[in-house]
């Protein structure tokens, strides 16, 4: 093994290490899918090289990752772990390697690789289990910008009257469904934290044909009522923001009246504050009949750096009454902001409202920071990091 480990890198390609010729000579079966094996390699790095940080597995016929596990103790170093062309079966082998903070993995050419309906659902399984991935199979990962509090932690004092609190509230709900009616929701994963949990319920009762409308949203609605197996009620509790965002994506496309809106503050203290909105909705490119009602219960935390994150979001949709049908959608539309906000492309509208939701500005310093930077996202969200970091962002730009 010591002729191909790489010191300078401290990295150990053990590629098809079964038909190394110096194995084959002596008449060596090194299969590393063979429980002896794969502890026989563990241990040499043990004792040898504990401080690796990149591990080499690929085209070894691996199709289990029982052993791997003791990598998380005994490798604690570890980086890099590649993986590609093996024959795991399913991603719950990765569940055995949780422990390890990989920033870069290869799983390309592995069946589990085929079980996913897209690439995004694979990026996001995986992401799951390693969140400081930074590349995947090779692949840049798209960059997360959100301020979310990092866990485990204690937040950070926040003093919070009822005013603010009602402030707090009307910006965050105005941004998020800017988001959410944008087609893209995935820009809504900084508006989550980490942990964050999402819950659907739907009063829908096969017996009823009236209800019909709501069936989309059945299979995902988890009324405990009728919900009495444990393991579905566990599966439909959506835990850790990937899997919230990516169940939001997988709902209808919507358009929300804004008008229609009900908000209240539920409960706020230094460290939390929830708030439920009420209204109506109508699912993208459908006539003003398909108008669903809902009610939406948010708890949030401070966020790091500023603004509020959801660490809980409950969703409940109904049918609309016909009084509220015959109100949705006819309301004169707001005049015009006094910011240049309209002046912009749809595109840049959607980035704009996306910055001040992750940043927590204002509309006009985020668009100010989004023009100094050109543009770009990604530049805007480190130099806003930076400045923030730096007690250089004056109190006026958080104002709303």
């Amino acid at each position: 093994m010591s002729k191909r480990f790489d010191g300078s890198q401290q990295a150990l390609d053990l590629t098809s290490i079964h038909t190394d010729p110096d194995m084959v000579s002596q008449d060596v079966k090194m299969v590393l899918n063979r429980k002896t094996n794969m502890e026989a390699v563990i241990k040499i790095v043990e004792e040898n090289i504990p401080q690796l940080t990149s591990l080499n597995l690929s085209h070894n016929c691996i199709q289990r990752l029982d052993e791997l596990s003791e990598l998380v103790t005994k490798v604690p170093h570890l980086k890099a772990l590649n993986l590609s062309h093996n024959d795991l079966k399913s991603e719950h082998e990765l569940d055995k390697l949780k422990g390890l903070k990989l920033v870069e993995l290869w799983l390309v050419r592995n069946p589990l690789c085929d079980l996913f309906k897209d690439p995004s659902s694979y990026v996001n399984a995986v992401c799951q289990k390693f969140p400081q991935l930074l590349k995947l199979d090779g692949n840049d990962l798209p960059p997360h910008i959100g301020f979310d509090v990092e866990t485990p932690t204690t937040l950070p004092p926040c003093k919070v009257s009822q005013c603010d609190a009602e402030l707090s509230v009307s910006v965050v709900f105005k941004t998020y469904y800017t988001v959410y009616d944008s087609g893209d929701r995935q820009s809504l994963l900084g508006a989550y934290h980490n942990e964050a949990l999402f819950s659907l319920t739907t009063p829908y009762n096969v017996q009823n044909p009236s209800m019909s409308g709501l069936r989309e949203y059945f299979k995902d609605s988890r009324n405990l009522k009728r919900t009495k197996d444990s393991t579905m009620r566990f599966h439909l509790l959506k835990h850790k923001r990937l899997n919230v965002v990516a169940l939001l994506n997988e709902l209808p496309k919507t358009q929300h009246d804004i008008t229609s809106f009900t908000v209240d503050v539920n409960a706020y203290t230094s460290t939390l504050l929830s708030f439920t909105v009420g209204g109506v909705f109508k699912e993208d490119d459908k006539s003003k009949e398909s108008t669903r009602a809902f009610s939406r219960v948010f708890v949030t935390v401070p966020a790091v750096n500023s603004g509020l994150c959801i660490i809980n979001d409950q969703l409940f949709i109904r049918m609309a009454t016909t009084e509220q049908i015959s109100r949705a959608f006819v309301a004169p539309a707001p005049p015009p902001s006094s910011s240049p906000v309209p002046t912009l492309t749809a595109p840049q509208q959607e980035m704009l409202s996306t910055f001040s939701l992750k940043s927590g500005m204002n509309l006009e310093w985020s668009l100010k920071c989004l023009q100094d930077n050109e543009w770009d996202m990604n530049k805007a969200a480190h130099i806003f990091t930076q400045l923030k970091t730096a007690g250089k962002i004056p109190d006026v730009a958080f104002l709303k």
